[in-house]
């Protein structure tokens, strides 16, 4: 399940249609001291290959759904920095700099 917050669904909406494609990929990675990390990307069209997808524009692949059951998407201004802040409530530990963590 993927919840995402009014803010991030209105910024997502918005750079989707500046930059003219079907809509997101949701990945989980391999990455930092703590094992994953997530990363958002534009995409052209949603894999034929099981993608689940969210809010009509959101594609997640089945793999991502089968290691993480929940997945909030917000998305935060706090001066002149903006950024989408991916939640994974499942997650069990994370990296002193926030890039990682553990499930």
């Amino acid at each position: 399940m993927v919840i995402i917050s009014s803010e991030a669904l209105d910024k997502i909406k918005a750079r989707i249609a500046s930059h003219k494609v079907w809509g997101i990929r949701l990945l989980l990675l391999p990455a930092g001291c703590n094992g994953w990390k997530w990363e958002l990307k534009y995409e052209d069209n949603p894999s034929e290959n099981g993608d689940e997808i969210f809010y009509g524009m959101l594609a997640v692949d089945p793999q991502t759904l089968s290691i993480v059951d929940k997945i909030e998407i917000d998305y935060k201004e706090k001066g002149l920095q903006e950024e989408f802040v991916i939640r994974t409530p499942t997650a069990t530990a994370e990296c002193g700099c926030g890039e990682s963590f553990t499930i």
